[in-house]
């Protein structure tokens, strides 16, 4: 019996050893993929607009970019998912050094309505030269940009074949709570 009972004990520290060896490699691996704002706050990207800062949720001001799930047409007829490659776009945008944003105002939805940028410039610029984010509908915070003609110019992101404006997307496809 005692034999037993000090197996089952080493087979009950070699699993507890091996869960605690990989949360601590995936707590790494998550730290390693996190991204910082200038102040060190951690960012999370939720979709094309949007994303949180420590515990401030930010709404870029001036554009609304497609929705996670929302497809445009490509120059070829067919649908790609312009939804996610805004989100990718942001993600890739607020990865550059310096991220600070600054907020306007809020939404209906008590997020902060923000300009950010990075060393390299304004994120809602960039995200508008890409073709994937549009002006937003609400006149208070419409910004038509220089870039969102350029890339509708040169049929870029969404201006390659057809789209939604994002806005008509969200009426269209409700979701319940915060709908942008």
């Amino acid at each position: 019996m005692p034999g037993r009972m000090v197996r089952r004990i080493g087979s009950l520290l070699v699993v507890a050893a091996a869960l605690a060896l990989w949360w601590h490699f995936e707590r790494q691996q998550r730290e390693a993929d996190t991204i910082r704002a200038a102040d060190g706050a951690a960012v999370r990207v939720m979709d094309g607009d949007s994303l949180r800062m420590g515990e401030t949720e930010i709404r870029i001001a001036g554009i609304d970019a497609p929705e996670l799930r929302q497809n445009c047409t490509g120059a070829d007829g067919r649908p790609w998912p312009c939804g996610e490659a805004a989100r990718a776009a942001l993600e890739r945008l607020v990865r550059t050094p310096g991220l600070v944003c600054e907020r306007h105002a809020t939404d209906r939805y008590g997020r902060s309505l923000a300009h950010c940028r990075t060393e390299a410039g304004d994120i809602g610029a960039a995200m508008a030269a890409e073709g994937l984010a549009l002006g937003a509908r609400d006149p208070r915070f419409a910004e038509p940009t220089r870039e969102m003609e350029a890339a509708r110019a040169a049929r870029r992101g969404v201006w390659q074949g057809a789209h939604q404006h994002p806005a008509e997307w969200r009426a269209a496809n409700p979701r319940g709570g915060n709908g942008d």
